[in-house]
């Protein structure tokens, strides 16, 4: 948004300049992407009035000009332009002017005859890029006048950066109540007086008031719309980045800046019986204001007569019943519109307005009232006419309920770290229109202003304090631990620690969308909870994720389609079993597909399979020195057999597996393999201990053991190493194996045995005697035959 701060001024007029104001607005919580002045410096350029305007003796294209700039004599300027001629006030650099574009008016002669100065278009001022002649100033312009001063050219336009909370922003008046408070300057909101009389002959109806729970309209007959809008509105306009229409559009925009209400006017003269406010039925077109015709959704608000609809609520008007320049009775529309109703309804018909902006941000739907009074006022002022009162639809069970929030001093010390001043405190809350219904020595109860939607909760409120109190300003204070907390001998992972893991082991990270498709939503679990936007983006983003996949699986699609067939991808974020914050949690998710190594001379590729995902998945798990194991399982997005889940300290904490062809065949997906785990699993590690190194030799041992096939070989491995053996290191297997000279339903598995001591070499009996207890363990456990 672009705002004038000589506009800003008229409002609040702290004792700084602009650029002192602009920063204090970026640290208040208002960026300011820049700020520029609305034209470069110059000086000597004054007002001037052509007094004749005749041919040049010597130069068809050239005309001489006598030019009364306020001076005893009057100048003869020698001018190209087309539009020049006599009885026009015009732009007039004198003699010594420098201007913008670097051109230094000096006394010249062109052909033959003398000129004494230049009469100036708006480009060559640095007023426009481009400009068509010289600039026409209005008949009453002062002559002799410092053309800055004229034109308020020492104006400057900031430009914001505005929150999608901060709604109330987009208005003068809002970043005025900002400056207000930071500056401790009086503000107070002008009343606007209209002489109005009778009742409009067009009658009004809200039909749904949980989506328009104010509507209120006024009739202006009689005006004439061909007059030229002021140029004072014009200037404001054009600063604020917005384009001249006709009068009646010009005076409904600057409302809308002004005040930050949103206002439509309609030509009466259009209008077919009654107004009301519905949805739209299905089959109903409008043509809008863009010359763009849509076909409305029944979801959509719109504002309908008798026969048609006339605009989409909060969005744009139509072009059937808009007000021309011939216009003289004009419907003045000013309404509040819940902003869930309106959100998303612009981008849903290929829209972008300065009234959906702010009408899906939350308008103000107390200022209502006197945006009506304000923008009648001007009509009446500016084209004539006579108003009618204002009529009024009202639900105000369906408006915004401004509920009471307690805030207490000791709340406001421990979030904020030091304790503030009990008078500032509420200084700061009167100062942004919050009103105290009750206050004690030590605690408040705030009850927000309307226009402030984004204050629910205390920690608002200390959002508040804090960044009027100034970010830069808040002081650091040193952590303390309390000497009776007990400290827990467990370390954190830093999650860019596990980040680094994946891509050693040659993984990507990719960062998708938390919205997907409904599609794929089914795909991987159609049992999840299904969180649908009301709002969708598009229909392939219109449910939040249950899952990660979803967006590998997509980024998988998009590579494959592309020819790049080997990937390696892994992602870390939020996934949402409920909207409430304890059903949302961060996981990690990979994916794997393609070869297990680039192609070689030295020998053929293989591709991936579960092991490979299953070692890099391991690798993580490690890092938190618990207790880890893999269960046979059934997940609907990945094929049977192969698929485990993922059990850390007798808790499942995730899934891994193949993907499954009938979901690979309907995404035309090579075979790949998924893992996926909670994140806060495995970023809480037990500390390491530092264990001296051994000067003696390792004892190995080889063992061959007959089973039963069914038998998993982690419980093997968990039940040698739950016997903690002294001089135990580790249990590796090294071979797996069932066919020929084993028994049908069995299978032969091989381990390595590691043993070695601090302090001696261990001797082949003592490491004999620990290996019989090893085989002794599995026959009796497992009922396991060394082989």
């Amino acid at each position: 948004m672009n705002i004038s701060t000589t506009w800003l001024r008229e409002w609040v007029n702290p004792e700084v300049s602009d650029k002192v104001l602009a920063e204090q607005l970026t640290m208040a919580g208002l960026e300011v992407d820049g700020i520029a002045p609305v034209a470069p410096y110059f000086e000597k350029v004054v007002v001037g009035f052509v007094v004749s305007c005749e041919k040049h003796p010597d130069a068809d294209k050239l005309s001489l000009c006598q030019v009364d700039v306020g001076e005893r004599e009057n100048l003869q300027i020698i001018c190209g332009a087309k539009n020049i001629r006599a009885d026009l006030k015009v732009i007039v650099a004198t003699v010594g002017a420098v201007l913008p574009n670097g051109l230094k008016i000096k006394k010249a002669k062109l052909r033959g005859v003398e000129s004494f100065g230049m009469i100036c278009s708006e480009s060559e001022l640095g007023m426009a890029e481009d400009s068509d002649g010289i600039s026409e100033l209005d008949a009453d312009a002062p002559i002799g006048k410092d053309i800055r001063e004229y034109l308020d050219l020492d104006d400057n336009i900031i430009e914001l950066d505005i929150t999608p909370n901060r709604g109330d922003c987009f208005s003068v008046l809002g970043v005025a109540r900002e400056v207000s408070a930071n500056y401790s300057v009086d503000f107070e909101l002008p009343s606007f007086s209209v002489a109005s009389n009778g009742v409009s002959k067009i009658t009004t109806k809200v039909s749904n008031t949980t989506s328009c729970s104010k509507y209120l309209t006024r009739s202006v007959t009689g005006i004439d719309n061909t007059v030229k809008t002021p140029q004072w509105i014009v200037d404001k306009l054009m600063r604020s980045g917005q384009a001249a229409h006709s009068p009646v559009v010009d005076i409904t925009n600057f409302v809308l800046l002004e005040l930050g209400q949103p206002m439509h006017a309609f030509d009466m003269a259009k209008i077919s019986g009654s107004i009301e406010v519905r949805n739209a039925k299905s089959g109903e077109k409008i043509e809008l204001l863009n010359e763009t015709t849509v076909e409305l959704k029944e979801d959509t608000l719109v504002i309908a007569d008798n026969k048609s609809v006339l605009a989409i609520a909060g969005v744009m008007g139509g072009m059937d019943s808009s007000t021309q320049s011939n216009s003289t009775d004009i419907l003045l529309e000013s309404a509040f519109f819940e902003p869930v109703s309106i959100a998303g309804k612009a981008r849903n018909y290929g829209l972008h307005t300065e009234s959906s902006l702010r009408f899906e941000r939350g308008v103000d739907f107390a200022i209502t009232e006197i945006a009506m009074d304000r923008a009648t006022q001007l009509i009446v002022e500016i084209c004539g006419g006579q108003a009618s009162d204002t009529s009024h639809c009202i639900d105000a069970s369906a408006l915004p309920e401004l509920s009471e929030i307690n805030i207490t001093q000791e709340k406001i010390q421990k979030i904020l770290g030091f304790e503030l001043d009990r008078d500032w405190i509420t200084e700061k809350f009167q100062s942004l229109g919050f009103e105290i219904s009750e206050k004690t020595e030590n605690s408040w109860r705030i009850i927000p202003p309307s226009f402030r939607f984004d204050i629910r909760i205390a920690a608002d409120l200390i959002e508040e304090l804090a960044r009027l109190y100034g970010y830069d300003k808040l002081p650091v204070q040193k952590l303390s631990l309390d000497a009776n907390i007990s400290v827990v001998a467990e370390a954190q992972i830093d999650k860019y620690v596990i980040m680094q893991s994946l891509v050693a082991r040659g993984y990507q990270e990719v960062i998708t969308y938390s919205f997907v498709s409904e599609k794929y939503h089914d795909l991987i679990d159609a049992s999840a909870n299904k969180i649908m936007l009301s709002n969708p983006i598009s229909a392939e983003l219109s449910t939040m994720r249950s899952s990660l996949w979803a967006g590998l699986l997509q980024t998988l699609e998009s590579n494959q389609r592309r020819g790049h067939n080997d990937a390696r991808f892994f992602e870390i974020g939020l996934c949402f079993e409920g909207v409430e914050a304890n059903k949302q949690s961060n996981k990690l998710a990979g994916i794997v597909t393609g070869n297990r190594f680039d192609a070689q001379w030295s020998g053929e590729s293989a591709p991936v399979d579960f092991f490979d995902a299953k070692a890099d998945l391991e690798s993580l798990l490690e890092m938190t020195g618990a207790k880890f194991s893999f269960e046979a399982g059934e997940h609907s997005a990945l094929q049977k057999g192969q698929t485990a889940k993922i059990i850390l300290n007798g808790e499942q904490v995730g899934w891994i597996g193949a993907l499954s062809p009938i979901v690979a065949k309907e995404l035309s997906l090579s075979k790949c393999y998924l893992f996926e785990i909670n994140l806060d699993a495995i970023l809480t590690r037990k500390v390491a201990k530092y264990k001296a190194f051994s000067q003696y030799q390792q004892a190995q041992r080889d063992i061959a053991l007959t089973l039963d096939e069914s038998i998993p070989v982690s419980e093997l491995v968990d039940a040698i190493k739950a016997l903690k053996q002294p001089n135990f290191v580790s249990v590796n297997l090294f071979d797996l194996y069932a066919g020929e000279n084993i028994e049908i339903g069995k299978k032969s598995v091989a381990f390595n045995l590691t043993y070695q001591s601090l302090e001696v070499t261990l001797s082949d009996e003592e490491v004999n005697t620990k290996v019989n207890e090893v085989l002794t363990l599995m026959n009796d456990k497992f009922s396991a035959v060394q082989r």
